[in-house]
This record gives structure tokens, C-alpha cells and sequence, in this order.
């Protein structure tokens, strides 16, 4: 089963899920992503809160934790770092009188929050025969999928208690891990979401491989490198040897250092250098197999040993490096700026005189703030071969009881806690950003230590130690303490110049099930029309993708894998879509926006068809859509649009559209209508007639009527008929570059 396809009596881990949808775009419920289920509740559908007061006492039992927002919410929403909005579903005073569905709903969006999600949307609607529908917005699919298991659980022992119940916290932990490594990590969402903020759409597509911006816009990034982060310069950055010669030939402090192929070699690097020293793999990273204060040749060939594992190729040798003594700080540098610093702290634990060691690393290890996951403020301390070897430095073994007060040291390069952007000295940052050059990277991660980093590293014997590609984030985005910093903006305002959203123009055609020539006539027109004036316009639609200047190629699967193909396209100026109403319904759409939606509503005037709904939810806040006046559905359509619709209507159109026609114009709204041999744009008080041989440089020749006044509509919606008297609807040229002929547009009544 593909994300994109629904599933008939599957299973969500085990609640009773009979259909189940991912839509990745807007939909019709929403404009954002959304994971749609139906439950079918069994012999509880008529199970009602008001009569089982027990099974509600139960669910408030857990409601303070399950209510909780992390802190992860809190620092890496969507919404903006600090705004941590619980989300959306019913309140808990809400299911006082409520059914399977309100309970399920609440349940499945206070997990989503305990995972690090708040959706903005969620929704419950009841179905026949006592089933019910759960639709809340989509993050991670696998993600959404383990909380709906969990909540139907939650659920279902709080109606019948078993005989061993379910234990909440270690359920909420597991989940909360599970959540950390399906989803996207903490530096990847930081980027994303400032892009979000900006406007420029985002879509993952596979792993930590994201987009940002469409066609010829469009960049991507790997966590926190980008598609300018370049090879080389990342080879460069693994190789610890030839980042230190770099950055010593351009006057960057660095530790004297030697590369050692055996452990004979490393000793007699060791004492011309003098111990103690650090030895550390050649090409590692993260900061693994790296052992500090090596005292003595013995120490050396356990170090070694260590070091050499880590290697991508164990015949690359270790680097044998003066120790730097000082505290461990890593500065951020994005393009040509220092833009965040974090302070590292030792993993030390404390004697008492009655502990051992390994006694007082297990207790220090319950400190809620240490996990192993990504967004775990502090990590767990480990008694590993590093930390014993470290041990054995200070005299010390795991099961030895250190004196009261005496402090032991079990990790050098611990967690980077401390915010400390505002307090680093201008030469630093300099040094930095030219360590950063140096390497050639655009995002680097610099560690370096030093006594006090408001201080010039030179005058305290300061040193970079480390350049890292693709650094990780979350010290800058979520520090121990002090302030957050917008490092995701900062990455995004090198990828993208200032007031650029990444996007390109989407035009999509509904197409109506009983006409779907029309629709494709409308969409190939309009792509035409912008391909005379020097736009690269993509059309999809019929299973085919044509870009000009390539032959047409198929594109197997649905509308919204031609959507998928066309924003990803690097030549794609603009974007014609021509969308089966089949697959707007079943799928939504995956264009993320949409300027202007051409729409063929099958509906009645008392309300729209979900693929309808799945385009006016797609269509951005200052777009329009096109529709004919005499229409079914054109009422409910004009009724949620108002102004921003532009009415259509041909010779043959009835008393209803013609009256539908003049009140939308007298509202002020747009109406394209066919009188005779001239065709009227008017709006308000102003009109414009064209004959056909005025539209010649506008539209094609023999289209039928219906065809044309729709290309037109949409041509004239996006702003693109020229004329310097036609007001543009949309500042879409704003994006393009655009030449065409202009018509001789004569001013109207």
C-alpha cells in the first residue's frame, strides 16, 4: 500500500480502521496534509461517555500527561519558536456526553502532542452504521498511525479494564522514540519550518532529502547541508588532517598535530608533541573514538585502538593532537556569518563516599532531560570504552567509590548546553567564518576550545579543533540555557534572496467527469498562451508531462504525481495543471498552493463535491477561481469566494446565470461573458470588449466557446492579459518574465 492509497480493512495497529487516506496537499478537508481514517468502533459504537462515568474517571487519570506539551513543541512548531499550541479536537470537558469518536479524537491529538506534533487541524464526523471518520492533520504518516494504535488502546482499556492494565509513561516514552526516529530531526524541521514562515513550500521527499521552492526555484537540503554544500568540501571537512593544515595555511589557530598509521608512530607523535595529548580517527565524526588527555605510551595503545575503529578505512591512521585545554565550544556559520555559539559542559559526576561510579552515572542517567533521542536536551552518560579509558586517566575503575566531593570526569566533549551567541568576540567569529572558507563549506559546525570565547582565541591559546558538515542544531535551537536562536532562518535567507518564496505560478483545470476534453482544451491553451510570452510552462494532465523544450513524456499514476513532477522540474517557470475530479477527491492535491483553480463543480448550489473542495481549499488567500456561472455548485462556490471568483458565461447561458452574472459584477467581482461576436470582461463599473480579432494574439484559433471564455477567465485571474487598462487580478507577473503582443483593448462602459 502506497502512502497515496487508501486501504480497505486494514489495520492501524490494531484499531479497527476499515479505510485509511494520506493526503499530502490540500484535500477536502483542508489546506494542510491530512491522515484520514474510518473506525469502525464494533459492539462500542454505542458506547456514550455520560453513561460510563468510570471509563471517563479513567481517561482523566492520565489527562494531565497526556495534555502536556513538550518542550520540543514549545521550540520547533511550525508556528514559530515559543508558541506551543496544543492543536486542535475537543477539549476534555467536551466528552462529558460524547461518543467513540470526540474520545478517539482527543486521545490521538494529545498523543500527536506527546510525540512533538500539534496539529492545526482535526476533525470527527459520524458515518452510517455507527462508524465515524478521524481526520487530523498529517506530519509523519507512520507517526500518526502509532498514536491512533495507541490512543484506540488507551481507549479500550479505560471502557473495560484488563487484568494488567496498560502502563502509560513507559507507552508515552516508547512513542516518543519512535516518534524521534521517523521523523524529520530537529535541524531539518528548524529549516523548514522558517521556510514555511516565509512562504515557500516545502515537501519531503525521501529520508532527510527535502524541497524547498518549486521548478526553476526550487532548492533542496540534506539536514543542515544544502545542494550548494559542495563534495569536496565535505571530503575536505572528514578529513581531520587536511582541515588542519588548511585552516593553518590561512591563519587559523589549530593544534600541532601528526598523522600516525600504527601505534609506535602515534607514541612518537605523542612525545614530540608532549603528553598529554588527543588522539582522534582521521575521517570520524560526531565526535566519536576521540580519547583525551592520552598520558603515556600505554594510554596511547588503547587510544589508538579506539580511534582506528572509527575510520570509514582503518589504513587512514589517527591524528595525534596537542591537547587543547580550555572548555569545548561549537559556533554555527551560515554563508558568511557566525550566527549562533554553544557553550559545551563536561559529563561529570560527583562523589559521595558511599557510591561507586557506575552508581552515580546510573542515577545522574534519571535526569528527565537525558535521552537518546535527537530532541533530548542532554544525553545519557555511558560507561564505555572511551569513558573507562578516561577513567583509567584519573587513577579511577567504573566500581571504585570516589571521595566525597571529588569530581569525576566521564566525558570530556559532553553536551553543548549553554547558549553563548551574544558573548563571542568579533576575531572569533572572523576566525570562524574563515575556518568555514577555508574548508569551502556554505553550513559548518565549528568546534573549538578555549578559556573564554568573548576573548581573541590567540591571546589565551584558544584553538579550532573540528569543522563539521551538515552540523546537528538543536544546542541553538533548544539550549539548556539561554535564548533560542532562528539558525533555520538564517538558512534559509542564504538559500533564498530576500522576498523570494520559492514558488512558481499554479494554475490547476478541474476537469468534470462527463467532459474531460474541455478541461484538457482549457489547460493546453493557457500553457500556450504563457509559452508565447517566454514562459516555461509545465502542463500535466491525460498521463503526460510536456515541458518545453522536451519531447512529452508519460507520467504513470495520478494527478498528483504530474503535480509532484512538474514543481520538481528544474526548467518549470509555471505550472498548468489539469486535475481528474477522481483523484482530487481521493488524493487531494500535491501543489501545496495554487494562484488560480479553474473549477467544473459537480455539486448542487447547496454545497460543493469534495474534488471542488479540494481546489478552493488549495487556493492561496489572494487567489481567484474561475467557474461557470451556470454552473451546479457556482451559488456555495461564489458564497465562500465572493469577489475572488470571475464568472463565466457563454451565448447559451440562462436567466439564472445572466442574473448570477450581473450581481457578481455589481458586487464587484470579475465575469468574462460572450455577447454576440465581442467577448466582455467587466467588473464594477468598468468593462472591455474584445473582438475575436482583438483576442487573436490572446488565444488560439478554432477553440469552442466554452474553451475560450475559460482560458481567457484564467488568463485574465492571473494577472497575465495585457493591456495596461486591465487591472491585474493576481501579481503573478511579478515571478515571470512575460512578453506578448498586446491586443488594442478599447475602454468600456
Amino acid at each position: 500500500m502506497t502512502a497515496a492509497t487508501a486501504s480497505e480493512g486494514g489495520q492501524a495497529g490494531g484499531a479497527p480502521v476499515v479505510r485509511r487516506q494520506v493526503y499530502r496537499g490540500p484535500n477536502r478537508w483542508s489546506p494542510l496534509p491530512v491522515h484520514e481514517v474510518e473506525i469502525d468502533p464494533g459492539p462500542l459504537a454505542g458506547w456514550r461517555a455520560d453513561r460510563d462515568p468510570d471509563a471517563l474517571g479513567r481517561l482523566a487519570l492520565g489527562r494531565a500527561r497526556l495534555e502536556a506539551t513538550p518542550y520540543e513543541v514549545a521550540v520547533a512548531r511550525d508556528a514559530g519558536a515559543g508558541a506551543a499550541a496544543r492543536g486542535v479536537g475537543p477539549a476534555f470537558e467536551e466528552l462529558a456526553a460524547a461518543g467513540p469518536g470526540p474520545v478517539l479524537l482527543w486521545l490521538s491529538t494529545s498523543l500527536l502532542g506527546t510525540a512533538g506534533i500539534a496539529p492545526a487541524f482535526a476533525a470527527c464526523v459520524a458515518n452510517a452504521a455507527g462508524r465515524f471518520t478521524l481526520a487530523v492533520e498529517l506530519d509523519d504518516e507512520e507517526v500518526a498511525d502509532a498514536c491512533l494504535a495507541l490512543a484506540w488502546r488507551i481507549f479500550v482499556e479505560a471502557v473495560a479494564p484488563p487484568p494488567e492494565p496498560l502502563d502509560l509513561e513507559p507507552a508515552l516514552a516508547e512513542l516518543a522514540e519512535f516518534a524521534d526516529d521517523a521523523r524529520l530531526g530537529p535541524s531539518t524541521r528548524a529549516i523548514l519550518g522558517a521556510a514555511r514562515r516565509r512562504g515557500i513550500p516545502c515537501r519531503r521527499i525521501r529520508n532527510s532529502l527535502c524541497q524547498l521552492g518549486e521548478g526553476v526555484r526550487r532548492r533542496r537540503i540534506w539536514t543542515a547541508e544544502t545542494d550548494a554544500t559542495g563534495a569536496i568540501a565535505e571530503a575536505l571537512a572528514q578529513d581531520k588532517q587536511m582541515t588542519r593544515v588548511l585552516l593553518e595555511q590561512v591563519g587559523v589557530p589549530v593544534p600541532r598535530g601528526r598523522v600516525a598509521a600504527s601505534v609506535a608512530e602515534a607514541c612518537a607523535a605523542a612525545r614530540e608533541l608532549g603528553y598529554p595529548v588527543v588522539v582522534k580517527p582521521r575521517d570520524g565524526n560526531h565526535g566519536r573514538g576521540i580519547s583525551f588527555g592520552v598520558r603515556d605510551d600505554a594510554d596511547m595503545a588503547e587510544a589508538f585502538e579506539i580511534a582506528i575503529r572509527e575510520n570509514h578505512r582503518r589504513s587512514g591512521g589517527v591524528l595525534v593532537e596537542q591537547f587543547a585545554r580550555g572548555v569545548a565550544h561549537r559556533l554555527l556559520v551560515v554563508g558568511e556569518r557566525m550566527v549562533a555559539a554553544a557553550r559545551g559542559q563536561r559529563d561529570v559526576v560527583v562523589g559521595d563516599g558511599t557510591r561507586t561510579i557506575r552508581a552515580l552515572v546510573d542515577d545522574a542517567n534519571l535526569d528527565p532531560l537525558r535521552g537518546p533521542n535527537f530532541t533530548d536536551i542532554l544525553s545519557p552518560m555511558r560507561l564505555d570504552e572511551l569513558a573507562i579509558g578516561l577513567l583509567k586517566r584519573q587513577s579511577l575503575e567504573p566500581d571504585d567509590v570516589p571521595a566525597a566531593g571529588r569530581r569525576v570526569t566521564i566525558k570530556v566533549n559532553g553536551d553543548l548546553t549553554t547558549d553563548e551567541t551574544d558573548e563571542v568576540h568579533p576575531e572569533v567569529a572572523r576566525h570562524v567564518v574563515l575556518a568555514a572558507r577555508a574548508v569551502g563549506l556554505d553550513i559548518a559546525g565549528i568546534d573549538l576550545v578555549a578559556e573564554d570565547i568573548s576573548q581573541p582565541l590567540d591571546a589565551q591559546r584558544g584553538m579550532v579543533i573540528e569543522v563539521n558538515a551538515g552540523p546537528g542544531m538543536f544546542m541553538h535551537i533548544a539550549p539548556k540555557q539561554g535564548r533560542p536562536r532562528p539558525v533555520g532562518e538564517a538558512i534559509v535567507e542564504l538559500m533564498f534572496d530576500a522576498g523570494d518564496d520559492g514558488r512558481v505560478p499554479v494554475i490547476v483545470v478541474g476537469e468534470h467527469p462527463e467532459d474531460p476534453a474541455r478541461a484538457a482544451a482549457v489547460g493546453g491553451e493557457v500553457a500556450r498562451f504563457l509559452r508565447s510570452g517566454g514562459i516555461v510552462a509545465g502542463l500535466a494532465g491525460g498521463g503526460t508531462i510536456e515541458i518545453p523544450g522536451q519531447p512529452p513524456f508519460p507520467c504513470p499514476g495520478s494527478a498528483r504525481d504530474g503535480a509532484v513532477a512538474l514543481v520538481a522540474h528544474p526548467c518549470v517557470e509555471a505550472a498548468v495543471i489539469v486535475s481528474r475530479a477522481a483523484d482530487a477527491a481521493a488524493e487531494g492535491l500535491d501543489t501545496l498552493h495554487c494562484e488560480v483553480a479553474v473549477l467544473a463543480p459537480e455539486g448542487a448550489d447547496g454545497g460543493v463535491d469534495p474534488a471542488t473542495a479540494t481546489l478552493l481549499n488549495a487556493i492561496e488567500p489572494d487567489g481567484r477561481c474561475v467557474v461557470d456561472a451556470a454552473a451546479p455548485g457556482a451559488a456555495a462556490i461564489l458564497a465562500r469566494l465572493g469577489p475572488r471568483a470571475v464568472l463565466v458565461g457563454g451565448p447559451d447561458a440562462g436567466a439564472e446565470a445572466v442574473d448570477r452574472l450581473a450581481r457578481h459584477r455589481d458586487q464587484g467581482g470579475f465575469v468574462v461573458v460572450r455577447r454576440g461576436a465581442e467577448v466582455l470582461l467587466a467588473s464594477g463599473g468598468a468593462a472591455w470588449q474584445l473582438s475575436d480579432t482583438e483576442l487573436a494574439p490572446v488565444l488560439g484559433r478554432g477553440l469552442s466557446d466554452g474553451v475560450a471564455l475559460l482560458a481567457l477567465a484564467t488568463i485574465w485571474a492571473a494577472g497575465l492579459l495585457p493591456g495596461d487598462r486591465l487591472m491585474p487580478v493576481l501579481p503573478v507577473t511579478s515571478r515571470l518574465r512575460f512578453d506578448v503582443g498586446e491586443p488594442d483593448l478599447r475602454g468600456g462602459v
